[in-house]
């Protein structure tokens, strides 16, 4: 007994250095209450139990921290956000995985340098300090924090953090967490989103929106201030041939340069946009009146006028600017940008290459024409488009030989208009190829309808006029055969005018058009003949049949000497050329006898007759006798 008794004393030295000391003395109390030595012994080894169940729980315990810690250990490496934990110092205590494949240090490199110092830019160094600060002092709070961290390289990287406390048990020890998330790509993207939602791609100049809304913030800062602002609003004159001749590359890369330059006339804090197209806008704030507004406007135009190399090509330029102040022109970015419009296109009416400021008329021009291109629409619907002609005359004969159609509008209200009193708002409406589709299909009708009444012993043609628009309508040869087939109309007899403007404006286009006008039968006129000598080179690589000399030459005959010098030399080279001639526009039995002179063959004008409507046209061609009649 007395051995057992000492391995049992043994065994409980050995395991005395496990057990707290309130485990030990409830021992002790068992031990001396027991009378026998067998109770001692049961007593000892049920104590002997117990202190081998408390060691294996402390060792399963110690176990499972060690896992826990190995577990959080490889969950704070693994995770894919940056963890960075720092003292109140703002000493580095841990620095994840993560943080090492984000900024390129590892652990070893960043724990114990002071993360403000070393990875927080300058311009974020308050704002990182002053959240830091802020938790350790709110036990609950959570900052976030859009900043910027460097990186090894020396670059920095764009970070959304999250902070907050980690406090120990005891309160002391106290320490914050950083939860980093590299969003340099969000903020990449947000920059091309923002790019595109107010920049205009090709130029890089603000758009419409953009434009929109930094006239609105300079109307409200002139309204508080007592200052005045300018809009000015400007296109390139003649852009859609650039771009039709020359190819659409070419034709970005003077908008890019137009931009550049335009940069360059205006201060920093004005703005430029790109409305559209061609067309842009320049936002000037605080100027001196009209005076200062012009003076941009001129170093604009002069900037602009500057030859352009785009590509290969040297391009000179020229543009229309409207100007228009606020508060005097109006207070509402609507109106103001319709001030410029209107500006801009009276410019363009002048003749181009201007600057014109907005004046209150044009508004109640643009309101006459709204008007006018709403009664245009009724005028289709109801037929109060009529055509009056005008007969050409054969100089040796003295006969009419030709017919000229002229487009009337016989108004409700206002009687008969010519074209230039509704030809301009037609184009602009959009409306301009319907009338001259129906001008072609009546004339082409009342050809033929003159043929009848002429008993078919004499051809009598009748010419149409064509805008520039209508010559490089796509549809313009689809139209014309159409009207051919509808009427039964000989092509022969249709003559077709065309602008020497419009064949200088579109020279590359011209010589496809006119030639598919000639297969199709007709006949070909240049209008308005000897503005632009340039056009002559052209004419004679041209199937033209007829070139009409301008009025404007024969009205100071024989007066003029200067007139008649022109209109000699210009019938000279028609002769030259072996195009028939025809002159507009003769009043006067001298002009007559001045043309018969120099060889021209047509003329036409109130001293043969004005322009009569059909009726009249049928009753003048009857009592023409009909064996004197010649044919052109």
């Amino acid at each position: 007994m007395d051995d057992q008794l000492e391995k049992l004393h043994q065994l409980l030295a050995s395991q005395r250095h496990h057990q707290t000391r309130s485990s030990e003395l409830p021992a002790r109390q068992q031990i001396r209450g027991v009378d026998s030595p067998q109770d001692m012994l049961d007593t000892l080894e049920h104590l002997l139990d117990s202190c081998q169940q408390e060691t294996q729980a402390r060792q399963a315990a110690e176990a499972a921290l060690t896992r826990a810690n190995q577990y959080i250990d490889a969950l704070f490496n693994a995770v894919g956000n940056a963890i960075v934990i720092l003292d109140k110092n703002h000493i580095i205590q841990h620095w994840n995985q993560a943080a090492e494949d984000l900024f390129g240090y590892l652990a070893e490199e960043a724990v114990g340098r002071n993360y403000i110092k070393h990875f927080v830019p300058p311009a974020f160094q308050d704002e990182t300090a002053w959240r830091i600060t802020t938790v350790f002092e709110m036990p609950h709070a959570k900052e976030p924090l859009e900043s910027e961290s460097l990186h090894f390289d020396g670059s920095s990287v764009a970070m959304l953090w999250n902070f907050s406390r980690l406090q120990s048990s005891s309160g002391r020890d106290e320490q914050v967490v950083l939860v980093g998330q590299d969003i340099s790509e969000i903020r990449r993207t947000q920059t091309q989103l923002q790019q595109l939602a107010h920049y205009d791609v090709l130029t890089g100049a603000a758009n419409r929106r953009l434009f929109e809304d930094r006239c609105t913030q300079a109307l409200k800062h002139c309204a508080r201030h007592q200052q005045e602002m300018a809009l000015i609003g400007l296109d390139i004159d003649f852009f859609k041939r650039i771009n039709d001749s020359l190819g659409h590359d070419v034709g970005d890369a003077l908008l890019v340069e137009i931009v550049k330059r335009l940069k360059n006339s205006v201060r920093e804090e004005d703005t430029i946009a790109r409305l559209g197209g061609d067309e842009f806008a320049v936002l000037l704030t605080n100027v001196s009146g009209p005076a200062g507004a012009e003076k941009v406007a001129r170093n604009i135009m002069d900037s602009i006028t500057r030859p352009i190399q785009a590509g290969r090509q040297q391009l000179q330029i020229t543009s229309s600017i409207g100007i228009t102040l606020a508060p005097r022109d109006g207070r509402q970015y609507p109106d103001l940008l319709k001030n410029a419009d209107l500006a801009m296109y009276r410019a363009k009416q002048n003749g181009r290459n201007g600057i014109q400021f907005y004046r209150q008329e044009m508004n109640i021009e643009m309101q006459r024409q709204l008007k006018v291109e709403q009664e245009l629409r009724t005028a289709l619907a109801e037929d109060q488009l009529t055509l009056y002609y005008q007969p050409i005359m054969d100089l040796e004969s003295g006969q009419p030989v030709l017919l000229e159609a002229l487009l009337r509008w016989q108004h409700p209200t206002q009687g008969m208009l010519l074209p230039h009193d509704f030809i301009d708002v037609a184009e602009q409406s959009g409306q301009l190829q319907a009338i001259g589709n129906w001008t072609i299909i009546h004339a082409c009708a009342q050809c033929a309808e003159v043929q009848s009444a002429s008993g078919g012993d004499r051809s009598i043609p009748i010419s149409v006029n064509l805008s520039a628009r209508q010559f490089i309508y796509p549809k313009l040869i689809d139209q014309v055969k159409s009207a051919l087939e509808q009427t039964g109309l000989d092509a022969r007899l249709l003559i077709i005018e065309i602008g020497e403007q419009s064949l200088i404006e579109h020279r590359s286009l011209a010589p496809s058009v006119i030639r598919e006008l000639k297969n199709l039968g007709v006949q070909i006129c240049v209008d308005h003949f000897g503005n632009d000598i340039s056009s002559l080179s052209q004419l004679c690589k041209l199937p033209i049949d007829f070139i009409k000399i301008d009025q404007t030459f024969v009205r100071g005959v024989p007066l003029d000497k200067d007139d008649m010098t022109v209109t000699e030399t210009l019938l000279g080279v028609a002769r030259q050329i072996d195009i028939k001639t025809l002159v507009a526009g003769v009043e006067s039995n001298d002009q007559e006898a001045f043309l018969r002179i120099n060889g021209c063959q047509y003329a036409q004008g109130f001293l043969y007759s004005k322009a009569l409507p059909g009726s009249d046209l049928l009753r003048f061609m009857a009592s023409i006798p009909r064996k004197c009649r010649p044919s052109v």
